[in-house]
């Protein structure tokens, strides 16, 4: 048991340290970029300080937009994510929603699910206009529908994953006192208030134009560069509020839920390497996939420097694509959350369907979705 302790201990420590190197080197990298004495700073993505009227992108930028890596490398890991997210969201969707014990911890894994396969429907679009050379040739409607589509998803996923840690500690530090709180209209008040929050958080990329048409080169950007001149102060603000709500408040509540259950583990007797092998995955998920790209997200639109505001950008873009991974490693978390999901996904993929039925009429719950709350929910099989 202390060697567990230890190993958890090892894995957080190293995913904070990974934090603070993040932020620090971005910083210390910005740090060295001279700022012009002539340019008045601004804000926004890649900005275009000389004149943003112009229908000719400016060198910097048209290297950043047109090199190989937002042409090939970044289309390429869409590609994959999609080949593999698609699939494996739409088994997850049905095993959840038609298969699986009808439970209240349930519904969140299942609009999890649907939020990453409403990011799979907008990916097609994205790897095509990278492919093009960030070409936008949809229009600006499906543009900002694209793009609300690609950070309400991050953020999406991020709230969930936020309820999903809350539904866990109430059944296993508070499995008496709070049991009121884990029904189906919590699950369901929960899953609402989350879509309705993204929903009016992505709303602002419906409203403001996010295409903008250049003559050399002969491209239309989708939400890579502005389109006006003026107006996007707000933009500081707005992501900021992004990041706080949609990052900060979810990794602070997501650290606190499984810190505490492991607190009441390791108190607890019995062997507990299923429950830290799903705390670990959580943890790591969370700040591999969403710290780099809102770290840089957060440090761009604070950036006054406009060479250093549009360098981050570049890498923003690199790692939001990293983000995107999210999405295919989610059916990993719902295979060990549910053991409904574990014995059809076992028997799809051994192919033995009488031992599917056998085992699926033998399933008495989770490990961590019990039906029942009480402190037999505390305990796991390895």
């Amino acid at each position: 048991m202390e060697l567990k302790r230890s190993r958890t201990a090892y894995w957080i420590l190293c995913i904070i340290l990974l934090t603070i190197s993040l932020f620090s080197a971005t910083r210390a990298a910005c740090s060295n970029v001279k700022e012009p004495s002539e340019i008045v700073p601004q804000k926004g993505r890649f900005y275009k300080p000389d004149n943003c009227n112009s229908s000719i992108l400016d060198n910097d930028i048209k290297h950043h937009l047109q090199s190989s890596v937002t042409t090939i490398i970044i289309p390429a890991v869409y590609t994959l994510v999609l080949v593999l997210g698609l699939p494996a969201n739409l088994i997850a969707l049905w095993v959840l929603g038609f298969k699986s014990k009808k439970m209240p911890s349930t519904l969140l894994l299942i609009n999890l699910a649907a939020a990453d396969l409403l990011f799979m429907l907008a990916l097609p679009f994205k790897i095509i206009y990278y492919y093009l050379g960030n070409n936008w040739i949809f229009g600006d409607i499906p543009c900002g529908v694209v793009t609300a589509i690609f950070y309400g998803n991050m953020y999406c996923s991020a709230l969930f994953l936020m309820a999903i840690s809350i539904d866990r500690y109430i059944a296993l530090v508070h499995p008496f006192s709070k049991k009121c709180l884990r029904g189906w209209g919590s699950s369901v008040g929960a899953a609402v208030v989350i879509w309705l929050v993204v929903a009016a958080g992505m709303s602002a990329f419906l409203i403001v134009p996010q295409t903008k048409t250049f003559r050399i080169p002969n491209i239309t950007t989708c939400n890579d560069v502005y389109p006006l001149c003026t107006g996007y102060d707000w933009y500081r603000i707005y992501f900021l509020g992004l990041f706080s709500i949609g990052f900060a408040l979810p990794l602070a509540v997501i650290l606190f839920c499984y810190m505490s259950i492991l607190v009441v583990l390791i108190k607890s007797r019995g062997s507990h390497r299923h429950v830290i092998k799903i705390i670990i995955l959580v943890l790591i998920t969370f700040i591999l996939f969403f710290t780099p790209s809102n770290i840089l997200l957060l440090l761009h639109y604070q950036e006054n420097q406009w060479e250093c505001h549009n360098q981050l950008y570049f890498w923003y873009v690199i790692a939001l694509s990293l983000t995107s991974m999210n999405s295919c490693t989610d059916p990993v978390l719902y295979y060990y959350m549910s053991e409904d999901f574990q014995t059809l996904a076992k028997a799809t993929f051994c192919g033995s369907k009488e031992k599917n039925n056998s085992l699926l009429a033998s399933t008495k719950s989770s490990k961590l979705y019990s039906s029942s709350d009480n402190k037999q929910s505390v305990r796991t099989d390895s």
